[in-house]
């Protein structure tokens, strides 16, 4: 492997100028960068970032705490959140919990250990004082944790639109999932606002639960779906995230209830996955994009040390048509 001294002899130029021409940190005549970039490729050299970054005193690694790398959502999250650290010169790592609570503890320790750079919760487990006693970059997309930025979709301009299209439709009982008394998880405002809307027009709302384990499991999710619909076969509308949404509307084909005729099912999260059936499912679509693009940007004011405008930031829904309402 080349080093920078074998580019500098073939530039005929000193190896502080090749440094500065590959940093950027001083000025460099655009004939020598000519040079240094036609040595750069002939010798196929490549900087060690990892020396740099030790003598920058950082890790060029950002870790993302995820509980889970198969729901769609998050999959599709990780991916815009990687292209846009990439864009600001810094490396993503996953650090896939698995909902288990050592898990996260070890990666919240490296991350104290100084080993990333910084940090973005995905969803947290542990007590809020794991969080706060940590003086490092760390953003949150969910938990709502004291004194930690939060980057969050507008889930309560979710909650109305799902309240508002379903008493368009005439909807009566609606089934949601969402457990009303987690504050503390801005999502959940989604579910708490559909409740409170439909409840002011005299809709009945049913509450159910769905473990993680049984939501990214095909056979469990489905398994679940029809017992719900046998459990309550007078529920004329659903809000679930994308993959219990696809599995209610097949649930509800093997059962023989016509959907939108009978039921109406609305998708939150609005991924690819709602198009993956024989029908698109109607949607409330979180911008994960948008989402990704603003987290990271927060995240480097963190790092660099900048004043936030806001510690909360909600990032506008979408309503996505579809065929199931």
């Amino acid at each position: 492997m080349a080093s920078i001294r074998e580019v500098a002899k073939l530039a005929h130029v000193s190896p502080s100028t090749v440094s500065r021409a590959l940093n950027g940190s001083g000025y460099v005549a655009e004939e020598t960068k000519m040079k240094i970039r036609n040595a750069v490729d002939e010798l196929d050299y490549v900087p060690n970032q990892w020396i740099r970054n030790l003598y920058q005193k950082k890790t060029g690694i950002i870790a993302v705490m995820a509980p889970e790398l198969l729901h769609p959502y998050f999959s599709s999250l990780w991916s815009f959140l990687e292209l846009e650290l990439n864009q600001y010169g810094y490396n993503m790592m996953i650090c896939n919990t698995a909902e288990k609570k050592e898990i996260e503890h070890e990666y919240l320790d490296t991350l104290n250990r100084n080993l990333f750079d910084g940090m973005i919760i995905g969803s947290a487990f542990l007590p809020d004082k794991y969080y706060t006693k940590i003086q490092k970059p760390i953003l949150s997309l969910d938990r709502i944790i004291p004194g930690i930025p939060l980057v969050t979709s507008d889930h309560k301009q979710g909650g109305h639109l799902a309240a508002e299209k379903f008493a368009q439709k005439g909807c009566k009982k609606i089934l949601q999932f969402t457990n009303p008394e987690a504050t503390s998880i801005s999502s959940s405002l989604c579910g708490i606002t559909l409740i409170h809307e439909m409840k002011k027009i005299g809709a009945e709302i049913v509450t159910e639960s769905f473990s993680w384990t049984d939501t990214i499991h095909y056979g469990r999710n489905i398994k679940r779906c029809c017992e719900i619909l046998k459990k309550h076969p007078d529920i004329d509308g659903i809000l679930a995230n994308d993959l219990c949404a696809s599995s209610f509307l097949k649930a509800a084909k093997r059962h023989d209830i016509p959907v939108p005729e009978k039921l109406k099912i609305i998708a939150y999260d609005g991924t690819f996955i709602t198009d993956f059936n024989y029908c698109t499912i109607t949607s409330i679509q979180q911008d994960v994009s948008l989402l990704a693009k603003t987290a990271v940007h927060t995240l480097m004011k963190l790092i660099n040390k900048q004043p936030l405008n806001r510690q909360q930031v909600f990032v506008p829904i979408h309503f996505k048509e579809g065929e199931t309402i």
